[in-house]
């Protein structure tokens, strides 16, 4: 069976994304960039829901990306993709599939067969769904020493309670703090 984890990064308030999607806020440099690269090779398929494709989409098949992070952009152009959508039929970015309809259903049929292990990145109402229907195994939350005054929590829309163990820490010379988790 397959093992669904997501892999997001908040302020020390919470919130994965400020007004209007903003992320700008986020550290991707040095260390962080590295981890980035290392988790990539690891092949899982990543899942994202529309808006989170769209943005990744935007910036990581650019060649400013492929400049300013070349590992980075390599594994998530190289990567095989699932975009969550009802909205969109078909995807520009190379190595993707879309699916809609009731993606819970769906994720629970995927976890199910034999294949590559799967990470959400962002895609917070996904994640949220997921994790209520009890198909989450595990959490990574990088913690960016920044705190905001408004956006999306990181488990806005969750409907019960995740009873977590902290399974690893890793603290980045930048401030950023990675918590793994598993669920109990």
């Amino acid at each position: 069976m397959r093992k669904l984890t997501v892999f997001n990064f908040t302020t020390l308030n919470g919130f994965f994304e400020g007004p209007d999607h903003d992320i700008s806020w986020h550290r991707h440099g040095g260390e962080e960039s590295k981890y980035s690269d290392d988790s990539l090779k690891a092949g899982n398929i990543l899942l994202f829901g529309r808006r989170t494709y769209e943005m990744m989409y935007g910036f990581w098949h650019t060649p400013m990306a492929a400049e300013m992070f070349p590992g980075t952009a390599k594994g998530m152009n190289k990567s095989e993709k699932i975009v969550f959508s009802n909205t969109m039929k078909k995807a520009e970015w190379n190595n993707t599939k879309v699916i809609g309809g009731n993606i819970v259903d769906e994720m629970k049929r995927l976890k199910k067969t034999n294949g590559k292990d799967m990470t959400i990145l962002g895609s917070g109402s996904i994640a949220a769904q997921f994790a209520d229907a009890g198909l989450i195994d595990g959490f990574q939350i990088m913690i960016d020493p920044v705190a905001i005054g408004s956006g999306t929590t990181l488990f806005g829309g969750l409907k019960q309670k995740l009873d977590l163990k902290l399974t690893e820490t890793k603290i980045f010379k930048s401030g950023v703090v990675l918590l793994s988790y598993e669920l109990l």
